[in-house]
């Protein structure tokens, strides 16, 4: 995934969400934001793990937040003007998130404590199940090209689905690296799969031994720059994937990476704040109020046994603020992280949720029209 993910940093960046909701307030009160007249909006997944951010969000600006998302975390672009009305100094949180599991090391799952067997499943299952495609068809191809020798001359064995350059979809070789010579000549036809001689730089880029040890899979030594994907694009309730779309420039280098699922997610993160940020400029409807729009990752870290709720960490990724008068200013993730980090976890003006809700409870009740 190199320059593709790899300026989206992690470690240290990451803060937990009950430290990072009352720092992005009293950001927000830095930039002049009024707190009588500040509405948040989130862009997040469907996903239940996504509850507890929202839940900080509303405890530190006091209102519940605007939807601005659509599933996996994609920004509802057509919102933007819903969004500006329902207030003056506006705020938009987007975040494409990922499961963690502590005790194991994984990204992309996350224990679904609701389930018959609170047994651990994909999260974010949409960026996943997007994945999952893709990543057959690696598997496939990473079993079915074989390496070996042919009177000893390094040799390659490729199926013949994969030499079938008339399918709809699926995975394509690029021959070139691979093979040496025509795709006409094989050194040998077997009866599913052809031979043929090893490019010299795949001789080289691979270790001696793979080529003396009789036909050994190429596995996961099948490098990004060595095929692509095409796939007939997919149509559901909603129309075509726009989640898919995005993510498929970068699957070759999805598919490899240790961590596909983080780095899809990250990778959706940095599309999607670039993609808002040039609808946020377009938007009449935000023109003469105050608008930070801020992008990262949540990082949902199953909880432990006994917690209702996962250890969610934010990664920020990169902010645009946009005043009611005055120059626009855009944020990388240094000086974001900087910014926040300059800001008080301490937020005098956070609601008591059990003090809000006994006085309404005991509020006098409002007789409706028949």
């Amino acid at each position: 995934m190199r320059h593709v993910v790899d300026d989206f940093r992690l470690g240290e960046r990451a803060m937990r969400y009950s430290l990072f909701a009352p720092r992005l307030y009293n950001y927000c009160l830095s930039l002049g934001f009024r707190r009588a007249h500040m509405m948040p909006s989130r862009a997040f997944c469907s996903d239940e793990s996504q509850g507890y951010p929202v839940i900080l969000l509303m405890q530190h600006f006091g209102t519940f937040p605007f939807d601005h998302g659509r599933v996996g975390g994609k920004v509802a672009t057509n919102r933007h003007g819903p969004h500006a009305h329902h207030g003056e100094d506006l705020v938009i949180i987007q975040a494409s998130h990922v499961g963690y599991d502590p005790a194991s090391g994984r990204f992309g799952v996350y224990q679904r404590q609701r389930t018959a067997d609170c047994g651990f499943g994909d999260n974010c299952g949409k960026l996943c199940a997007v994945l999952h495609w893709y990543q057959k068809e690696y598997d496939y191809a990473c079993r079915n090209i074989l390496c070996g020798a042919i009177e000893n001359k390094s040799a390659v064995y490729v199926d013949n689905h994969l030499l079938t350059p008339d399918r709809p979809e699926g995975l394509f070789l690029r021959l070139d690296r691979l093979i040496a010579g025509d795709l006409d000549e094989p050194l040998k036809i077997l009866s599913t799969s052809k031979a043929f001689s090893a490019a010299p730089d795949l001789v080289a880029r691979l270790p001696t031994d793979v080529w003396k040890q009789g036909r050994t899979p190429i596995g996961a030594r099948l490098a990004a720059d060595m095929f692509f994907f095409r796939r007939t694009p997919i149509e559901g309730p909603e129309g075509h994937d726009l989640l898919e779309a995005a993510l498929a420039p970068v699957m070759p280098a999805l598919v490899t990476s240790p961590n596909p699922a983080l780095d899809a997610a990250r990778y959706h993160t940095q599309v999607e704040f670039d993609r808002t940020y040039r609808s946020i400029q377009s938007a009449p409807e935000y023109r003469g109020k105050n608008l930070l729009f801020l992008a990262g990752l949540n990082i949902d870290v199953s909880p432990p046994e006994g917690m209702p709720f996962p250890l969610t960490k934010f990664v920020p990724w990169a902010a645009y603020f946009q005043p009611r008068n005055g120059a626009a200013t855009l944020l990388e993730q240094d000086a974001l992280v900087d910014a926040l980090m300059r800001q008080s976890t301490s937020n005098a003006d956070q609601i008591s949720f059990d003090a809000a809700i006994r006085v309404m409870a005991e509020a006098e009740g409002v007789t409706l029209p028949l």
